[in-house]
């Protein structure tokens, strides 16, 4: 899930860089007000947002004249705005069988790139294009965004170098460049990392309990995703006295492989022997990109304590600019019906998706929780509120924390209490 955040969040700051100068670039280039000039018409539209119209209009004016290349230019990316990279490349084909040195094209195509997330045929397609017009500062700082999306910012900073060489007053890449000096911009690489954390989760009604988890782990990136192994090790305290002598031990994977340009998944599986563990937790959830800035998915979790537990869950899930909102329920079927829980996220993102600020709400009982016991929950209720931060202090460090206030039916007669959740873990990049 880390990359699907990270690739999306950096598509959004090159669409919205990009998509305003397609129009200003074309509207200068035409002087003929819109009402003469249905391209300039088109172009309006599309800026607009009513890409259908502009589109509409834009295929009559290629199927007219096919060697009308802004044309083509526009269609192609009305059709990468939508995802329709396939499309969009077909028309860009089209251009350059007819003149492959045409500036518009050449810079479509290295967006079309960028923005499906294709790093190697980004940089490819922005070298062809310097190698054309080498000293061109908008192939500079697409090539540069290449080297971002491929993690290699040394490299991305040297080249936005040479732009303010060239142009010391390129906002662009002073902007970017700006950004890439930020120590939480480091975190979108796929580097691998260690990890270590702690969870709190306390309460003091009908007797006081604190639940401690420390969390020891490593993260490897493979070519279809991270691969993260972990040991947590727990206990509890009634009333100051500890439940065992040693830490309760629990063996912990998880992967989030992505199948498709559309498709990635996430799984989780822990194995422990420990009185406050469930003996197997096993995750399976299937996620899936959709159009305008949404998400969707579904899956299921599992716990063994004395018997097989089942919950089904999913999710939807929408980026608007920076912030990003999801609605995740849990459904859980017992021999006495059916129970359900909601959870609702809103978060704030800053420079990377490994930088934000985010609110929670919940109402139910979780099987994400750290601590969930579903053989004394079934009709149980709550109602939860709370905070996330996570921030890159430096290059190579990140922070993440949580506090979760709760409050929660203990017993059947519907008595309530208080309980406070705390997490903080922190990443160490390789």
């Amino acid at each position: 899930m880390f990359k699907i955040f990270l690739v999306f969040l950096f598509h959004i700051s090159t669409f919205m860089i990009l998509v305003p100068d397609l129009a200003a670039r074309d509207i200068n280039s035409h002087l003929q007000s819109s009402d003469s000039d249905p391209y300039l018409k088109a172009v309006q539209l599309a800026h607009a947002g009513r890409t259908e119209e502009a589109l509409a209009i834009a295929i009559d004016l290629y199927d007219e004249n096919p060697l009308y290349h802004d044309v083509a230019v526009l269609i192609a990316r009305i059709y990468s705005w939508e995802k329709k990279f396939e499309s969009a490349r077909y028309y860009l084909r089209k251009v350059a069988e007819h003149d492959p040195e045409y500036h518009d094209a050449l810079a479509a195509s290295i967006d079309v790139e960028l923005w499906e997330g294709n790093k190697q045929e980004a940089l490819n397609a922005s070298i062809h294009a310097l190698s054309i017009y080498p000293d061109d500062e908008d192939f500079l700082i697409k090539k540069a965004r290449a080297y971002i999306l491929d993690g290699k910012f040394e490299e991305a900073i040297s080249v936005l170098n040479l732009v303010i060489s060239i142009n010391s007053g390129n906002q662009e890449a002073i902007d970017l460049l700006k950004s890439l000096s930020s120590p939480g911009f480091y975190h979108y690489r796929e580097n691998n990392y260690v990890l270590a954390g702690y969870s709190g989760d306390y309460f003091n009604i009908p007797y006081n309990r604190r639940f401690h988890i420390g969390t020891a782990g490593y993260s490897h990136y493979t070519k279809i995703g991270p691969v993260i192994a972990k040991i947590n090790f727990a206990n509890t305290f009634i009333d100051g006295t500890g439940l065992t002598r040693y830490p309760s031990l629990q063996y912990e994977i998880e992967s989030y492989p992505r199948i498709s340009q559309k498709f990635y998944l996430m799984l989780n599986y822990a194995y422990s022997r420990g009185l406050v563990f469930p003996d197997h937790r096993a995750a399976f959830e299937i996620f899936r990109e959709l159009p305008s800035g949404f998400e969707a998915s579904a899956g299921l979790r599992y716990l063994y304590w004395d018997r097989d537990y089942f919950f089904y869950t999913g999710s939807i899930g929408k980026y608007y600019g920076e912030m990003w909102f999801s609605l995740r329920p849990y459904i859980f079927p017992h021999n006495s019906g059916v129970s359900s829980s909601w959870y609702f996220n809103a978060r704030k993102y800053f420079n990377t998706s490994d930088d934000f600020a985010g609110i929670i709400i919940g109402f139910g009982l979780s099987p994400d929780e750290s601590v969930f016991d579903p053989t004394s929950r079934d009709f149980l209720n709550s109602n939860s509120a709370g905070f996330e931060y996570s921030a890159g202090v430096s290059p190579d460090l990140l922070i993440r924390g949580s506090l979760r206030f709760e409050y929660e039916e203990f017993t059947i007669s519907s008595a309530y209490r208080n309980r406070w959740m705390f997490n903080i873990g922190l990443r160490y990049y390789l």
